[in-house]
């Protein structure tokens, strides 16, 4: 009866027709009857409308003429954005109706349509491609076996996905990077791992925000670059390969940018992953690395708030960024005609020297190459940026005399200062790298797998990129020597001295070698630069089993256009100590306005 309010007990007494006390959550007459209660009523009741919530519309009663607005009229509207830390993508909308144009009335004779609703708010609306490609990207820095996530490209790569959608050029590196990735860990051919058609597509529209004023300095733009060349990284060593160019020209446009562009945490992570690769490139070209020069050496090695260990990865980076300038004092210096080198004398040959002290199954070799056409090196510019690092050596007495005789200039004698001071930086590096082996806290040496193999014990290290730091630093001993050893006069007594410490070097470098192969192929990355350096002071079973297990790496990678050999190897070697011609990699199309 309309008016009687409605009882409130429990099912069961109101179907007993018993008044119940309504003692949650069991009522009296419950507990002595042993029933369970089901408590009280639902204080709502919900009906299914069936198809007349289908039509979006509701049935009137005769002589009514209610407004019915379509569903359609609705529509959403984005209010913000937000990105996260681990690339993910909030969005906020708002529902709102678009004024009606007509007003339908609905008469008694309609009836209600039984189809489907088609309003667009009862789904989820489609990601869009950004979103699709920053997920993609999240991914991969985590998906396959540690050789092959992209996680170990430095922290710079876990803020890309938050960046895809504002820049076209970082977009199509990325669409790249993350299909060459795909196509590595299914293991497909290197003919296949960079798609042609993402690959131009991505160069083109680097060039086209490379010329505009704007773009062209933006730290996404300079990010595009940085992901080319891990595309090529990840392709493997192969002729025709650009990775030391989209490097060489990631660098010419920081120097562009300026070091007061580098205040931001991505910028300044994009710097530090690079810096290895822009010094290699400026050995190559022969030109003083721009990281050395006073306006950027505290923004590329600042070492505030850094760890004891940080501070020395700092050191061996800074060092190394003032090699390319003594390259090209030396080159300079070979121009100039009172500048004899020692194999130029006619009577001095290393390989036939009577010095009891010189090993005679040493390999050095000084010619120069006139050969224009030098592969890339394939390592990771982040091989460089370790946190520890090692030189297990016994420090040679500075400084080494000049001998009489010796046709010297100016220029000879301020450039042999410059190769002693870089070496005694690296001997004082070297005895603090030590202490942290000796303590094991960074490796150990265990006997070889290989049982029949001509390397008999290995370093195992705690991290792979501690093994590519220690690899780099040696590397960086050898080049220096070499480059003493050339200015030096002949028969000069450190010259043996030096070479005896480039074998040693080198027999370090081979026991690398196991856990570079465990950690394939990025972990493996850094054969291409201390394998190569190393090579020519190993013995001959030595370097046949390099050219062997480099080539093994390619196999691996199904990389088939390119292979290793003695040629190869020598020619990459002496390049990497200022022989032979200039190579340059610096080409970035840039604005007429970034130019000036």
């Amino acid at each position: 009866m309309v008016g009687v309010p409605k009882s409130t007990g429990c099912l069961i007494c109101r179907k007993r027709k018993i008044k119940c006390d309504e003692s949650w959550p069991s009522c009296l007459n419950c507990q002595k009857n042993g029933k369970v209660c089901p408590g009280p009523p639902a204080r709502h009741t919900f009906k299914d409308l069936g198809p007349r919530l289908a039509t979006g519309a509701t049935r009137t009663v005769a002589g009514e003429h209610p407004t019915i607005f379509n569903q359609q009229s609705k529509r959403l509207t984005q209010l913000n954005e937000k990105y996260a830390e681990n690339g993910s993508v909030v969005h906020k909308f708002r529902i709102s109706h678009r004024p009606a144009p007509q007003r339908k009335l609905l008469r008694p004779s309609d009836t209600p349509s039984l189809s489907p609703p088609r309003s667009p708010f009862l789904r989820q609306p489609s990601p869009s491609q950004h979103h699709e490609l920053a997920r993609a990207l999240i991914l991969a820095t985590t998906t396959g076996s540690s050789g092959v996530r992209m996680s170990v490209f430095g922290p710079f790569i876990q803020q890309v996905p938050s960046r895809i959608g504002h820049n076209a050029a970082l977009d199509a590196a990325a669409a790249v990077l993350v299909n060459a990735h795909t196509s590595l860990v299914n293991k497909k051919t290197s003919m296949e791992i960079v798609s042609p058609h993402l690959y131009l597509r991505a160069i083109k529209m680097l060039q086209t925000c490379l010329e505009d004023p704007q773009q062209g300095m933006s730290a996404n733009t300079l990010c595009a670059s940085v992901l080319l060349s891990l595309v090529e990284a990840l392709a493997g060593p192969r002729i025709g390969n650009r990775y030391l160019a989209h490097v060489g020209g990631a660098g010419r446009l920081m120097e562009l940018q300026g070091p007061e562009q580098y205040q931001d945490s991505f910028a300044k992570e994009i710097l530090r992953f690079n810096r290895g690769g822009i010094i290699v490139t400026a050995i190559y070209e022969r030109k003083p690395c721009f990281l050395a020069s006073r306006q950027w050496r505290d923004i590329a090695f600042d070492k505030t708030g850094l760890s004891s260990d940080d501070r020395l990865h700092a050191d061996l980076i800074q060092y190394m960024a003032d090699l390319p300038e003594i390259l090209k004092d030396l080159k300079e210096l070979n121009h100039e005609p009172s500048f004899q080198h020692p194999c130029d004398t006619g009577n001095f040959d290393l390989h036939h020297n009577p010095d009891p002290r010189l090993n005679p199954d040493t390999n050095v070799k000084f010619d120069d190459t006139s050969s224009d056409d030098c592969p890339s090196l394939d390592f990771s510019p982040d091989s460089l940026d370790s946190l520890e690092f090692l030189n297990d050596l016994q420090r040679v007495d500075l400084p080494y005399p000049v001998g009489t005789g010796y046709a010297t200039s100016p220029k000879h004698i301020a450039l042999l200062h410059k190769v002693r001071t870089l070496k005694g930086a690296l001997y004082e590096l070297g005895a603090q790298m030590n202490a942290k082996l000796v303590t094991g806290a960074t490796a150990v040496e265990l006997p070889s797998l290989e049982e029949d193999g001509p390397i008999t014990s290995s370093w195992h290290f705690k991290t792979w990129r501690d093994m590519t730091g220690y690899s780099c630093f040696w590397s960086m001993m050898i080049l220096t020597n070499k480059v003493m050893m050339r200015l030096l006069p002949p028969f000069d007594p450190s010259i043996y001295e030096l070479q005896a410490e480039c074998r040693s070097v080198a027999l370090e470098i081979c026991k690398t070698w196991e856990d570079a192969w465990a950690s394939k192929p990025i972990g493996a990355l850094h054969t291409g630069l201390s394998f190569v350096v190393a090579y020519e002071y190993c013995k001959p079973d030595v370097q046949e089993w390099i050219i062997r297990g480099m080539n093994s790496l390619l196999d691996y990678q199904m990389v088939d256009a390119f292979r290793w050999s003695d040629e190869v190897i020598s020619m990459m070697s002496g390049k990497l100590a200022g022989e032979g011609p200039d190579l340059i990699f610096s080409t970035v199309g840039l604005s007429k306005e970034m130019r000036s």
